[in-house]
């Protein structure tokens, strides 16, 4: 079964709130760049409007796995990314340098909500704000060492909210202790290199697909670098909804 888009996603601005600029959520936005400017050679009237939530600041241990530099360390990572993104191609999407809370950005149904965040404390928060977003998308990703998933959902009979199906996502009571990682060496023991890239990646194919196929067949991506797979998970309407032909 295919989830369609809704038409206003090729006739109006699509908002995206991404909720987290770190390692996954940094490849995210780069992404998000090259495909508003891809949507608006293809003809769209608008592209995205995005908004980047992350009340981090860059540290020496986030060079080289995420998109900084030596010179920004100290800088607040949403605020660097969308300055750096607004400068280059001339856009005005903004930064808020503080824990995603959603403001009615946008109340209507071309809305898109990202959360690349490392704790199902900060999922469950993010997930909340469904009250304030009932007809946005939500795209949920995580990842371990060397795997990872991700989630899409819009409260739809076909494509459940990603907590909604997956209740373990916001499940608080299995949060591990934080840590403090002080460099890239300790980082690369909980994280590969490249994980982060595979599940940015699919995030970006859902949203990709939204608009170049007018749809969706998948609502679900895993992946395992270790054994180099990855699968999908098909879209089916609940049992009770499905029709059954009966002989006569």
């Amino acid at each position: 079964m295919k989830h369609h888009t809704p038409p206003e996603f090729h006739t109006k601005p699509v908002y995206i709130e991404l909720a987290g600029a770190g390692a996954t959520g940094s490849l995210i936005l780069a992404g998000l760049v090259r495909l508003h400017l891809a949507m608006l050679e293809l003809g769209h009237p608008y592209g995205l409007r995005v908004r980047c939530w992350d009340p981090d600041t860059i540290s020496h241990a986030n060079i080289g796995r995420q998109l900084f530099v030596e010179s920004e360390i100290g800088r607040n990572k949403a605020v660097t990314l969308i300055t750096r993104y607004n400068y280059h191609f001339g856009l005005d999407w903004s930064a808020k340098p503080e824990r995603f809370s959603p403001d009615q950005y946008c109340n209507s149904g071309n809305l898109i909500v990202i959360s690349a965040v490392d704790s199902r404390k900060s999922r469950a928060e993010i997930s909340a704000a469904n009250r304030e977003y009932p007809k946005a998308y939500w795209i949920d990703c995580g990842c371990g060492l060397d795997y990872g998933q991700v989630f899409c959902g819009n409260g739809s009979p076909e494509l459940p909210y990603p907590w909604v199906k997956h209740p373990e996502l916001i499940d608080t009571s299995q949060d591990k202790p934080g840590r403090s990682s002080c460099s890239i060496a300790d980082s690369l023991e909980h994280h590969g290199l490249f994980i982060n890239q595979f599940i940015a990646t699919g995030v970006l194919e859902f949203v990709w697909q939204l608009f170049r196929n007018g749809g969706l067949d998948y609502s679900e991506l895993y992946f395992n670098i270790k054994t180099g797979r990855m699968m999908p998970v098909m879209i089916e309407l609940p049992e009770k909804q499905e029709i059954k032909c009966n002989a006569a």
